[in-house]
């Protein structure tokens, strides 16, 4: 039937059409290269993590350099710069343009070419890393040569969709979705850039000590918190309200939460040393405003489950918001790890264990890499003109990876748990340190388990999306639901076409 409306609503179909063949060529390329890092971390993961407890394992004489102490940092680096922060700059890129309620006029190749050098820079720096010439700092372990190309990189992409969005003709307010994007494209210049000049350069001329730890320890925590963290939120701010067809459920928790998360990311790391060669107010601060930063996930989990209230049942047959949910789920549960990271007694039984790096996986890959999945599961179809191909896939691609990371994060937060309890116990201190490593065998072997059935999840994921990036998928007006049932609240093109919240909405 024909309404007042219909012309209104074809129009901003029309709109959105626009802006999104306008960011077409730059967001499939950075999904695209992201992917492909991403299956290439996950297998680095998995040798890896044989490694540890099988050190003979892919031993030859010409694989000197598939030893734990490089495979490791490669891997986590592929994670994070390969996958991890392309992935975002590719949601970045689609939210901003459709926030800004304008097609990207310009700028596309500049941003792919910047994207070019990225994966160069990164390429560059994992085969130096390989073959020795890692910096040994946690997540800056690229050769020195290389962070100034991806410095400059990201700058030109930040750049590009910040003028865009200054300069668009914007209808909305306060749009919460846009200043947690733009915070997240301000920050990493701010962190990557401070970072590099006082480990690598400064540091030459006047020797940090264990300040230069404290520092290292400093932009893992803060790039956490005001990189992925931000975009991870705005994801959830954007596509829950979307899907559901209704506007965030309270706006000013929401704008709450916001301050919340920026006023206290960047006082945290310190507190990884704790009781060590650093200032105690150092350490106390940082612990405190981890502790602090429970609010913020707080505000974003209240404001999920009161705007979904009464319309679970999509969370069951919209990928994105399967995806999106459990991403919201495991940003609670790292503020509460690193919460409990704060206080004296974690950081002291969980310093320097494997407890960090099952923190860090939560981070990056729980939080972080489950809700780009749920945007790029949503994007990805509205570029390409076609729908995804196969809803087993989506369902092997979510469970293998909800199985896998919970399994590593609790293999890993318990063994740390084991590890340190062993490590502090009067009993041991006169023991070799081999004796803990071997305590911890059975976790370690879980680790390994875990990175296979991500792989398994991972390979098909990039399977799936080559495929749709290359137009094969399926040809179909219907979207690509998980379950198809009457008795879900499943309204028809609630997810296909877009909402009036989109254009009506402040958040």
């Amino acid at each position: 039937m024909e309404t007042s409306e219909t012309p209104v609503s074809n129009s901003d179909s029309l709109r959105r059409a626009s802006i999104d063949r306008s960011v077409k060529g730059p967001v499939l390329f950075f999904f695209t290269n992201a992917a492909m890092w991403l299956l290439a971390s996950t297998v680095l993961g998995l040798i890896s993590s044989v490694k540890i407890f099988h050190p003979q394992f892919l031993e030859y004489d010409w694989s000197w350099f598939l030893n734990y102490g490089r495979l490791q940092p490669v891997h986590m680096l592929t994670l994070v710069y390969g996958w991890a922060m392309q992935a975002g700059l590719g949601v970045a890129i689609w939210l901003i343009a459709r926030r800004s309620l304008v097609p990207l006029e310009g700028g596309q190749g500049s941003m792919i070419t910047a994207g070019v050098f990225w994966n160069i820079a990164v390429t560059v720096g994992v085969i130096g890393t390989l073959f020795g010439g890692s910096t040994s700092l946690q997540w800056l372990e690229f050769p020195v040569f290389v962070w100034p190309v991806l410095l400059l990189s990201f700058i030109i992409i930040a750049w590009r969709l910040t003028a865009h969005y200054i300069y668009a003709q914007k209808k909305d307010g306060y749009q919460l979705v846009s200043r947690y994007t733009l915070v997240s494209l301000f920050a990493f210049p701010w962190l990557f850039l401070t970072a590099n000049l006082l480990l690598s350069h400064f540091s030459k001329s006047t020797p940090l000590g264990a300040f230069g730890a404290g520092i290292n320890a400093w932009y893992v925590s803060t790039l956490i918190l005001l990189f992925f963290t931000p975009i991870g939120i705005a994801v959830s701010y954007y596509f829950v309200p979307k899907i559901t067809g209704r506007p965030v459920f309270s706006a000013q928790l929401a704008q709450f939460g916001f301050w919340s998360l920026i006023a206290l990311g960047g006082w945290t790391g310190f507190n990884k040393y704790m009781a060590g060669p650093l200032p105690a107010w150092m350490s106390a601060v940082s612990g405190m405003a981890w502790i602090l930063l429970l609010i913020p996930a707080g505000v974003l989990a209240w404001n999920n489950h009161m705007t979904t209230l009464g319309k679970h049942g999509l969370i069951e047959s919209s990928p994105t918001l399967r995806f999106v949910f459990v991403g919201s789920a495991s940003y609670i549960i790292m503020a509460g790890i690193g919460a409990m990271l704060g206080t004296f007694w974690g950081g002291s039984n969980m310093q320097f264990t494997h407890a960090e790096y099952g923190f860090h996986l939560l981070a990056v890959y729980g939080f972080f890499s489950m809700s780009m999945f749920g945007a790029i599961y949503y994007v990805v179809p509205r570029l390409t003109g076609c729908e995804w191909l196969s809803t087993r896939l989506i369902r092997n691609h979510f469970w293998f990876s909800v199985y896998g990371i919970t399994s590593l994060v609790v293999c890993m937060i318990v063994g740390g748990l084991a590890q340190g309890h062993s490590a502090n116990s009067p009993d041991n201190w006169n023991q070799p340190f081999i004796g803990s490593i071997i305590n911890a065998r059975g976790y370690l072997i879980g680790r390994a388990l875990a990175w296979a059935f991500i792989l398994w999840s991972n390979t098909w994921f990039f399977i799936h999306l080559v495929l749709m990036v290359l137009g094969l998928g399926r040809r179909t007006a219907t979207p690509t639901l998980l379950v198809h049932d009457s008795h879900h609240d499943y309204v028809p093109g609630t997810i296909m076409s877009a909402t009036t919240t989109e254009v009506t909405s402040s958040h």
